[in-house]
């Protein structure tokens, strides 16, 4: 068994990998989180709710050792040196999840891992969430060696899939159940890509104790270029008839509140075949991927 603590683990992409890693029967797990999103499965993990910004709380858990921390909420510097200072914790691994975004935006494309970070933010909430980012990806690589365990970093692109709770995808899903018109950008050239959040958590179940993981950093991608018109042309397949749309001006989108969720004029492409290679584990095709995420989305809503 694969003993692991889990840190945000009843949201999108740490609930996905919580209940496949249940399924495999070889996951022995601790999710740790705010109790806002419970699992309420005890054959599946214990829970501990709390905040990780309250070090007593954190200083009060369970004295034991695992394999591996999976951290899919650190968000703000000292996140990570808190876990490892105040938990009366050993572990064997600590795996942390990024984001794609911590790369220079004048990178050449596809970015690879080898490509330059960023080094100049702005006062937008975007750059400083890169910052914060890249700030604990340094945090993790000192209190890993502090702690005396290695560490893994993944770096993906835009998720998508079920229980997604940014306004992405499940904000197209929401116009078409209210037959209500999308809107949708008549001038977007961008080119970006995206990662299913079953493929992240597949390659996290294979990372946890492997030597391939070993301080290294991984980018999360699927090899296709999505556009805005391949996400509506497969957005409609799903449906199985067109849908609602207005085609604007980005601008003019924008400025009515709509949050269109993808680049709009700057491609953002990533390789992932880092990650591919060294786990073995394919990334699903966008289209099966997006399908998904809309069957699973409707039989939720419609019952």
């Amino acid at each position: 068994m694969k003993k692991t603590l889990i840190l945000g683990g009843s949201y999108f992409v740490g609930r996905v990998f919580t209940i496949l890693a249940g399924r495999t029967g070889e996951f022995d797990m601790t999710v740790v989180n705010r109790g806002k999103y419970k699992f309420g499965r005890p054959e599946l993990c214990r829970e501990f709710f709390l905040d990780r910004h309250d070090k007593k709380a954190l200083s009060e858990l369970p004295a034991e050792s695992y394999d591996a921390v999976i951290d899919f909420c650190a968000y703000e510097p000292g996140d990570i040196s808190s876990v490892l200072e105040c938990c009366p914790i050993k572990t064997k691994q600590y795996i942390y999840i990024s984001t794609a975004s911590v790369y220079s935006v004048s990178a050449p494309l596809p970015v690879t891992e080898a490509s330059p970070l960023e080094t100049r933010f702005g006062e937008d909430e975007n750059s400083l969430y890169v910052k914060k980012k890249l700030l604990l990806e340094d945090e993790l690589r000192l209190s890993s060696e502090k702690a005396g365990c290695t560490y893994t970093v993944f770096r993906p692109a835009f998720i998508y899939g079920p229980f997604n709770y940014a306004p992405r995808e499940p904000l197209y899903f929401q116009h078409i159940i209210k037959n209500a018109p999308i809107p949708h950008p008549s001038d977007s050239t961008a080119r970006f890509s995206s990662i299913y959040v079953k493929d992240i958590a597949r390659i996290l179940l294979k990372t946890v104790g492997n030597e391939k993981a070993v301080n290294e950093v991984f980018n999360l991608a699927g090899p296709e270029e999505v556009t805005y018109e391949r996400f509506m042309e497969i957005i409609e397949k799903a449906n199985g008839a067109p849908v609602l749309k207005e085609l604007k001006p980005s601008l003019e989108i924008m400025r009515s509140g709509f949050p269109l969720p993808f680049p709009l004029d700057h491609d953002e492409l990533y390789d992932g075949s880092k990650a591919a290679d060294a786990f073995d584990e394919g990334y699903t095709p966008f289209e099966s991927g997006l399908i998904d995420a809309y069957n699973v989305y409707m039989s939720a809503m419609r019952g």
